[in-house]
This record gives C-alpha cells, sequence and structure tokens, in this order.
C-alpha cells in the first residue's frame, strides 16, 4: 500500500490540468484482493450485535430480534424504540475504533416509524462528538443499491436498473470480447435484483430482444440467423448467450431453496 499512488486530471475549458502524484494513504481500492480480507475483520460485529439484545421483535415471536442487515462493509440497525439506536451505534462505532476503522458518519441517517409511519427523531450523537442526521423528509436511502424508505420503490428501481443494462450493454459492445462474454458482463446488473424485485417474463422477453437487437447492430447476429441457435451453449455449436427470464427464475429457485 506504501506504493499506491494517483494523478488527478481536468479538462477546464479545452485545457488539460494534471496533478502531481498523490499519495493514498489510507482506504482499500475497490477490487482489490484485501478487501474480502477487511471485511473478515469485520465479521465479529455480528456476533456482538446479535449478543447485545437490541433489537426489533417480530410479531409474535418476541424472542425473534432483528438487530442488523450486514453486506460486507454495509450496515443496517434495526431498533424496538427510539432510545435503542443510540447504544446500538455507540456499540459499531466503538468496535470500528478497536479495529482501527473510521464510521462512514456522513452516509449514515436515522429513521423512525411507528405503526408503519414516519415519525420525526432527533440527531443521534456519539460519545466521540460525531452526529448521525435525521432522514430528510421525502428523502430515500440507498442500501446495497436499492433505494429504499418503508419499502422498496420497485417501479423507480427498475427503470433505473434498466437504463443501467442498456448503457452497460453499449459499452461492452465496443469492446473485443466475444457474445457470451459480452454478454456475461452486463447481465449482472440485472442479477443483482432478481429475488428482491419482482420481474415478469415479458419485461425480462423485452429485454432479451433489446440485446438481439443490439447484437444486429454491432453486427453480430444476423437478422435471419436461428434466435435458438444464440441460447445454446458454445459446446454444442451455440453462441452462449444468456437468458434473462431463465437467469431470473434460477435465482428465485436458488432463493427458495436456501
Amino acid at each position: 500500500m506504501q506504493t499506491w499512488r494517483t494523478c488527478l486530471h481536468a479538462n477546464v475549458g479545452g485545457q488539460q490540468y494534471q496533478t502531481q502524484s498523490v499519495r493514498i494513504e489510507k482506504g482499500i481500492l475497490q477490487g482489490d484482493s484485501l478487501s474480502p480480507v477487511v471485511c473478515l475483520a469485520l465479521n465479529p460485529l455480528n456476533k456482538m450485535l446479535r449478543n447485545s439484545g437490541y433489537g426489533y421483535s417480530l410479531g409474535r415471536r418476541p424472542t425473534v430480534l432483528v438487530s442488523h442487515l450486514f453486506y460486507m462493509d454495509d450496515l443496517k440497525l434495526y431498533a424496538k424504540n427510539s432510545e435503542q439506536p443510540q447504544s446500538m451505534l455507540e456499540l459499531v462505532s466503538s468496535f470500528s475504533n478497536s479495529i482501527a476503522m473510521e464510521l462512514g458518519v456522513d452516509k449514515c441517517a436515522v429513521l423512525c416509524t411507528k405503526r408503519g409511519k414516519l415519525e420525526r427523531h432527533d440527531n443521534i450523537q456519539l460519545l466521540d462528538r460525531a452526529e448521525i442526521q435525521e432522514l430528510e423528509p421525502k428523502k430515500c436511502y440507498k442500501y446495497l443499491g436499492m433505494q429504499q424508505l418503508l419499502n422498496i420503490n420497485t417501479t423507480k428501481i427498475k427503470e433505473a436498473v434498466t437504463a443501467t443494462f442498456k448503457k452497460q450493454l453499449k459499452l461492452i459492445m465496443k469492446t473485443q470480447l466475444n457474445t457470451k462474454k459480452k454478454t456475461t458482463w452486463a447481465s449482472p446488473v440485472l442479477a443483482y435484483t432478481y429475488g428482491v424485485l419482482k420481474w415478469s417474463k415479458t419485461s425480462l422477453d423485452a429485454l432479451d430482444r433489446k440485446v438481439r437487437a443490439t447484437l444486429k447492430e454491432n453486427p453480430m447476429h444476423h437478422p435471419h440467423a436461428s434466435v435458438a441457435q444464440l441460447y445454446l451453449p458454445r459446446r454444442v455449436g451455440g453462441r452462449g448467450l444468456l437468458n434473462l427470464a431463465d437467469l431470473c427464475r434460477g435465482k428465485e429457485a436458488g432463493l427458495r431453496d436456501y
């Protein structure tokens, strides 16, 4: 990490500017092999939160508490009243300090609900004087790329994901990858939402047609060529194209089994 450097480039009025070499002194680069190791260092926090006795009880089973959701370094805390979040955040802050990691307070927010309706809540001030703001009215928060509030805004997220998928597809088509790899690189944008958002076969088939149309435009698929051959595996003479509807149903089936 001591060798990590970067230069910043700017284009101002057609004039190119470049800074001197800037040293990166902290943080992990996204995609670096150190990233999963750092996330393993965060794993004990799971056990600490589970053993804390804090959390939201589910329905008629008061002994079953949901205290948090944790994915890599994205953490969402659940509390049963307005007093618990302070204690839970102090626990997280203390743990972060003990492993020499900073809490991204500027990316945090507090949301309070009662009987399915939003309520006002004061900002939470931690012992180190850091302050976590209340989520602004009519604003959503993003968790794992999903815009959320009291529920997931399915329509809005689908529109955003579909637009990203189409944009990614156009960019990938400019590369020298083969057909299979090109669609393999684009499909994870949608796959991230399978099992979370409800996708109809009609909408996924429409996106598949968009993929085929993009292949024809580039040109990677003849207008009169076999569509079935596109989706056959390459080992039997097909093109190995991934069918989005099949991927979605497979992901949903896997989640149900899990």
